[in-house]
């Protein structure tokens, strides 16, 4: 039998929520460590298990105000991928409960994923600059029910409102030549180097960072508080 470590520490808070998940198989639907440590600074250590889901939604078909659903819908493909190939791979040991989340930043309605190089990333902060944006983060979560289709799915999703600096274009280049955007939605990393462009933000810093940990465990807190939570499988 494969020992796993505990998805929920003895650091975590004596909660209904870090209850309800103690002892069960958590997975994260992401290869960011971002996410993994935004986790873990709360006590939750899930087993990582990255979504081979392509993330190729069409943008033509989440304009406007859809723009904001883009990273929901792309999340809700990452999580139910792992989560059918787990339950695939070992029918005998399913996931408890599937996490996972897609950020993008948005701006006059365009979505802002990761910059495709350098130049890419320096039109991106080039448009950013002086002005504001919104990262938006997607977040759902899959567990086993005993009713068609055998899981349910949750989603939510949270906005944070970055204001950036009006900040010299020799700033902006000196910051894409640092890589750290690359990898980035939006092309900068506010817990990094990035910081130093950014005047202010409005709402979650978890949320901009990959992962808005309040509404996630509030959210799963009023689901616990309404009986909507039962993951199949636990001691009643």
């Amino acid at each position: 039998m494969t020992t796993r470590q505990e998805s929920v520490s003895d650091f975590a808070l004596s909660s209904p929520v870090f209850n309800k998940l103690a002892g069960k198989r958590v997975v994260l639907a992401s290869a960011s460590p971002r996410r993994k440590e935004i986790l873990a600074s709360v006590g939750i250590h899930p087993e990582i298990v990255p979504s081979t889901f392509k993330e190729d939604l069409p943008k033509a078909a989440f304009r406007g105000e859809g723009a904001f659903q883009y990273p929901v819908e792309t999340g809700a493909k990452k999580a139910l991928e792992v989560y059918e190939r787990l339950v695939s791979e070992n029918p005998e040991d399913p996931p408890d409960f599937v996490i996972s989340a897609d950020t993008v930043v948005i701006r006059d309605d365009e979505i802002l994923e990761k910059p495709l190089d350098a130049q890419d990333n320096l039109r991106m902060l080039a448009d950013l600059n002086g002005k504001t944006c919104q990262v938006v983060t997607g977040v759902t979560f899959i567990y086993p029910i005993l009713q068609a289709p055998g899981y349910k799915a949750r989603s939510l999703f949270e906005t944070t409102t970055v204001q950036f600096a009006d900040n010299p274009a020799s700033l902006l280049k000196a910051y894409v030549e640092s890589g750290e955007g690359l990898d980035r939605a939006g092309g900068f990393a506010i817990q990094g180097r990035a910081s130093l462009l950014i005047k202010g933000i409005q709402g979650d810093f978890n949320n901009v960072v990959g992962f808005p940990l309040f509404s996630f465990h509030n959210f799963l807190h009023q689901l616990i508080e309404d009986d909507e939570l039962e993951i199949e499988g636990e001691d009643l």
